[in-house]
């Protein structure tokens, strides 16, 4: 009779017991083949892109075209500002690679900050106008699973500032691809900035280029592995401020789910001309608290 009891007993707990690992396993299997689909990419963008426009050139017909829009970087434009092939297929390219790191999880680091304030700007007509001079900028760094920097990228605007967009992916620490989109409204027109590099396409790495919007063919420069690896090092010689922030403003962080919080105050000088005032606001750090075991405190 002990043995059946015991039987029982087994078969019972051997039955309940993987529901949560099998969970746990199907979550990873989830992660392992998100990070497999972008290892892949990097893989295939170190081939010949001729190799690669055969390939795509194949499926044309039923692949839908790359708007730009992911889950987790910020929209990048997929405008041509020139009738050059290369920078067709740059693009292409590059939107490929970004699709295929936002399949990825990431624990992030996301710094914010917004203002206004009164100011006095210019009239043809006699006396200054009073207005609101406005400006906002969000920096967020992408860590993968494995605490690797995995992405960067910056949004900023104002009615006083150029509009931007900027972001760099990275593989093994290294730069790979990078995309810098400016604005500027003047009484000309709309004029717009754009500079598209991969490393996968040196020794013709991108190219940068800047016409009014409508305009095609303006300005053009080709960028080759001097100028990616002059956008590395300017990046990474960043870093080190960032994780002295980072480590000081632990100290006196608030938990919010999975994020540590807090905010460091920086000043804008004033103008006499258009006769706004200095001013103190707050930047806003926002940080998901394994970077800070796993990444931050190694640094």
């Amino acid at each position: 009779m002990n043995k059946i009891y015991y039987v029982s007993f087994l078969v019972v707990t051997l039955s309940c017991s993987p529901v949560k690992n099998n969970e746990t396993a199907a979550e990873s299997k989830q992660t392992i083949a998100s990070d497999s689909a972008a290892t892949q990419f990097e893989e295939m963008s170190n081939t010949p892109s001729t190799d690669e426009s055969v390939q795509s050139s194949s499926k044309g017909e039923t692949e839908e075209p790359f708007t730009g829009i992911t889950n987790n970087f910020p929209e990048m434009s997929m405008t041509t500002l020139t009738s050059d092939s290369l920078e067709v297929e740059i693009n292409n390219r590059m939107g490929k690679l970004l699709q295929a790191y936002d399949t990825m999880q990431y624990a992030t680091v996301t710094s914010s900050y917004s203002w206004e304030r009164p100011y006095c700007y210019p009239s043809q007509d006699g006396p200054c106008i009073m207005g609101v001079e406005t400006e906002s900028e969000t920096k967020k760094w992408f860590f993968d699973q494995y605490n690797q920097l995995r992405g960067y990228s910056i949004i900023s605007g104002g009615n006083e500032t150029t509009p931007s967009s900027i972001l760099y992916l990275f593989s093994n620490e290294s730069l790979i691809a990078l995309s810098e989109y400016r604005v500027d409204d003047s009484d000309a027109g709309t004029f717009v900035d754009q500079v598209r590099a991969l490393a996968s396409s040196c020794p013709r790495c991108g190219m940068a280029a800047s016409t009014f919007v409508g305009q095609l063919n303006g300005e053009v420069k080709y960028l080759n592995e001097n100028d990616l690896a002059a956008k590395q090092q300017e990046f990474y010689e960043s870093m080190p401020e960032l994780i002295s922030i980072l480590k000081a403003g632990r100290k006196k962080a608030k938990e919010d789910g999975d994020d540590f919080v807090f905010s460091v105050n920086r000043t804008k000088a004033g103008n006499t001309e258009e006769k706004s005032k200095v001013i103190t606001y707050p930047v806003e750090y926002r940080v998901t608290k394994d970077l800070y075991p796993n990444f931050i405190s190694k640094q």
